[in-house]
């Protein structure tokens, strides 16, 4: 893990998360999590210093998802935005970005856009 980091920690996804950096001028897809079936999820996205090379995408809706993996952005000041999506059935999010909680308790509200943080400032060094 690079120094400098703003760590993700998700701990629930019911059924697909998208987790977005942006600026002024452009965003950056992060990290694309796919999962459900009550299927556990314990995923930690480290956001360094580098050069920006694409999305992580891990797909756990038939098995449970753990680990930790590092994405990259320019130097600068950011906003996150979390986004989540429900396919169907039950949902639930939960995620934690530099030790303060986001999440949408467990439900049965619908399908589509579930769940949207308000954007979070933070700054890559």
């Amino acid at each position: 893990m690079a120094t400098n980091t703003n760590t993700i920690n998700v701990t629930a996804c019911d059924n697909e998360l998208i987790i977005l950096a942006y600026q002024w001028g452009g965003s950056f897809e992060l990290m694309r999590i796919l999962s459900g079936n009550t299927n556990p999820v314990n995923v930690n996205i480290n956001i360094a210093n580098g050069q920006y090379s694409g999305p992580i995408v891990l797909n756990g809706v038939n098995s449970a998802l753990s680990g930790t993996y590092d994405v990259y952005l320019s130097p600068g000041s950011y906003s996150l935005l979390l986004m989540g999506v429900n396919w169907g059935g039950p949902q639930q999010f939960t995620i934690a970005f530099n030790g303060q909680t986001y999440s949408l308790p467990y439900s049965q509200n619908g399908d589509g856009l579930v769940y949207n943080s308000a954007p979070i400032a933070f700054t890559v060094a």
